[in-house]
């Protein structure tokens, strides 16, 4: 029996394996462990801010007992990378060391020009501020490529074919080209080099700027005759393929993968939202690649049938999640090319292709995923010839801190003056990076964009960025209403704000935190108060519209952006509706499309504290009721006929079925009536008056609404001819 107990024994401690749970702690930090201390568990360390968890962010228990990284666990303070070399010019102050806060001048000797900062700082991710100072006497076919911080360099000719090859010192980690050549277009190829400590991330707002300029000039190169400043722009002479390949792996987890999902279905909303319309292919990859959506399906170009599908697919659907067969994501990549190279070769070599791969960690299987990615350059031509660089863009987002900055930094494409690899902490920082994506300056000047912040953020105003305070001082008086930016130079409000005798230099505009001188007044001219009183209609509000014209244009920002007018060609991109055959009827027909029409206006509860009040634009049969409510009111009952005072040119708002509407108040007039549609708002109305007014100056009771009380709008598509004739500065349909 005693070989049998033995036996027993050595069986029992087999089963029971796992790592010393002491040696979790880390010195002035936290973690988090999942599992235990059994094997597969993971330990999460987070340190103080400034700081960072060293000798990694996290360790696992292995299947021998043992933690990877059994160094013991301690949080240092973050440092910046030492410059190794400075051609051209000096910096200071030499140090051995640089932590958050330090600064490093700059100083170009003389006969050679400074670009970039003079100044830069060490910042809290261990990055330098700002892009890299180089100092360059313009003797070479090509620009001076620079020396990054923590780099050297080989190579010091710029003539046409000369090469410069980088290397970064000791500790750090290359993201970039480590070779480039000085082309004959006097541009260097690939891209420009940088060093960082291991711990180093991309924050979520450099990634959201850095990702759209990129990005910005791949759709750009499609429509060259189309210039509209830097930003996304419309695909009218070519097309575009974009792949979204989500790491499904084990180690990714279900949180983290729920979260990739929404992350791509952020990106595609924004994408349906401006003016092109790519072919979707969507790849979802642990130990095999699973395809999500094809490029040969039909719907791959509808927004909406991708997102469906990318929100049902789920995590489940991997039964295998062991392996991290990044190549095989890949290979479905290139498969659906080839499917496409074979229908319509000609297309096919017109077509824009983007690639964008999340993966939390490097590969395990399946090969070199490098080996395939040159197989995708060689069915669209790129390698035999490099001016097709422009038809693929492959953008790498390395999750985490398992992954190899080597290989996402070889999968990522390589061009002068962009990048296309990121480190990011987590797959949250992703969502938030593609959630601000378009928020950046390059994209400001498109119509009817807004942001919603987050829960840490005081970004009420970047939700109504469309919104001017207007303000008419009088003696004795003071008036005050609202207006929307319809251009960089025009305020849309009401008229009935200002008096005949009111001089413009009385009229003040508020955007954000700036006041605004007024050039001019422009009143409709059909805007006539007094014209109805044979009609027994005390004062009218028909073409109650007027434009303000600023003295000087205003500097679009993310809390300062026109919202779109009906009728103009803004809107029809927004609204996906293009072509010659497109009216301004198409727009009415879209917009206000049925009987009841969700709507808003922006209200202002306290100063400076917008808040969106939901209301519910009657139309057609429903419509009857605001006429039947308003000849109940005892100021209006001796009206012989309502629709004199109620014209067609009024859109109406208010009462209580099918459910109760907030008034509008004092200080809300001349302010938008506004429809969103998919991600764009666009004002239908100008707030312009009402039967009830039971508010409290600006402030609303909170008492229930009257029954009878209705607000009315200057309905936007009768003065369209009107504001075609004025707004000079936009596109109106003709």
């Amino acid at each position: 029996m005693l070989p049998v107990i033995l036996l027993s024994h050595i069986a029992l401690s087999v089963a029971a394996p796992g790592c010393d749970p002491d040696k979790i702690a880390i010195a002035g930090g936290e973690y988090r462990v999942t599992n235990g201390a059994n094997i597969g568990s993971r330990v999460e360390y987070t340190c103080p801010e400034r700081m960072y968890p060293h000798p990694a962010y996290s360790r696992e228990c292995q299947s021998s007992g043992q933690w990877t990284n059994e160094q013991k666990a301690e949080c240092r303070v973050v440092q910046c990378p030492r410059p190794v070399q400075f051609e051209g010019g000096e910096y200071y102050p030499p140090k051995q060391k640089y932590f958050v806060g330090d600064v490093l001048h700059f100083d170009c000797w003389g006969g050679y020009e400074m670009y970039g900062p003079r100044n830069r700082t060490c910042q809290a991710n261990g990055k330098w501020s700002g892009v890299e100072t180089k100092c360059d006497d313009k003797e070479g076919n090509c620009p001076n490529p620079g020396i990054p911080i923590g780099a050297t360099k080989v190579g010091s000719s710029y003539k046409t074919e000369s090469k410069v090859t980088y290397e970064c010192q000791n500790g750090l980690r290359m993201f970039g080209s480590k070779e480039r050549q000085c082309l004959e277009s006097k541009r260097w190829s690939g891209t420009e080099p940088s060093c960082r400590f291991w711990y180093t991330y991309d924050t979520p707002p450099e990634v959201s700027e850095i990702f759209l300029s990129s990005l910005s000039e791949t759709v750009e190169s499609a429509d060259p005759d189309r210039t509209i400043g830097r930003r996304i722009r419309g695909l009218t002479n070519g097309t575009m393929n974009i792949f979204i390949i989500i790491d499904t792996s084990k180690s990714v987890g279900e949180k983290n993968f729920k979260t990739a999902k929404e992350s791509s279905i952020v990106f595609i909303e924004k994408m349906a939202s401006f003016d092109f319309t790519p072919c979707y292919g969507v790849i979802s990859y642990a130990s095999f690649a699973k395809p999500i959506m094809l490029l040969s399906d039909e719907d791959c170009v509808n927004a909406e049938a991708v997102i469906e599908k990318i929100d049902a697919f789920q995590y489940s659907e991997h039964e295998d999640k062991q392996g991290t067969n990044t190549r095989g994501a890949l290979i479905a990549v290139h498969e659906m090319l080839s499917l496409q190279h074979q229908r319509d070769p000609e297309k096919f070599l017109k077509t824009l292709n983007v690639i964008l791969l999340m993966t939390d960690g490097k590969h395990n299987m399946g090969g070199d995923p490098t080996v395939e990615m040159k197989r995708i350059r060689e069915i669209l031509n790129i390698r035999k010839d490099t001016n097709r660089e422009g038809f693929l863009d492959t953008y790498v987002f390395g999750l985490g801190n398992d992954i190899s900055e080597s290989e996402i930094n070889d999968l990522a494409s390589k061009k002068d003056k962009e990048k296309h690899v990121f480190k990011m902490e987590s797959v949250d920082h992703m969502k938030e990076a593609f959630d601000e994506m378009l928020d950046e300056v390059e994209v400001l000047q498109m119509c009817g964009l807004a942001r919603e912040p987050s829960k840490d953020e005081d970004g009420v105003e970047e939700m109504y960025p469309w919104i001017a305070k207007i303000t008419v001082t009088r003696p004795g008086s003071e008036e005050s209403c609202k207006g929307s930016i319809v251009s960089k130079t025009f305020i849309l409000t009401a008229a009935h704000c200002f008096h005949l005798d009111d001089q413009l230099h009385s009229i003040t505009v508020r955007v954000a935190d700036r006041a605004l001188k007024v050039k001019d007044l422009h009143r409709h001219e059909k805007y006539d108060p007094l014209g109805k009183r044979d009609k027994m209609v005390d004062k009218s509000f028909d073409y109650d519209f007027a434009l303000i014209e600023l003295q000087n244009k205003i500097e679009f920002s993310r809390k300062v952006r026109p919202i779109c007018l009906p009728c103009t060609t803004g809107a029809s991109w927004a609204l996906k509706q293009r072509g010659i055959a497109v009216t301004c009827s198409d727009h009415e027909k879209t917009l206000l499309s049925s009987e009841l029409v969700r709507a808003m206006f922006v209200a202002e509860e306290k100063e400076r504290q917008y808040e969106g009040k939901n209301v519910l634009i009657k139309r057609g049969n429903k419509r009857l009721a605001c006429l039947s409510d308003t000849k109940k009111i005892e100021k209006y009952k001796d009206i012989p006929d309502i629709k004199d005072l109620i014209t067609d040119s009024f859109l109406c708002t208010g009462g209580i079925e099918p459910e109760v509407d907030p008034q509008t108040c004092k200080g809300d007039s001349g302010g938008p009536l506004i429809v969103q549609y998919k991600q764009r708002y666009f004002q239908v109305g100008v707030i312009s008056w009402g039967t009830i007014v039971s508010c409290n100056g600006p402030r609303r009771r909170p008492d229930p609404v009257p029954p009878l009380s209705r607000d009315f709008h200057a309905d936007v598509f009768r003065a369209s001819d009107w504001l075609k004739n004025k707004l000079e500065e936009l596109e109106f349909l003709s």
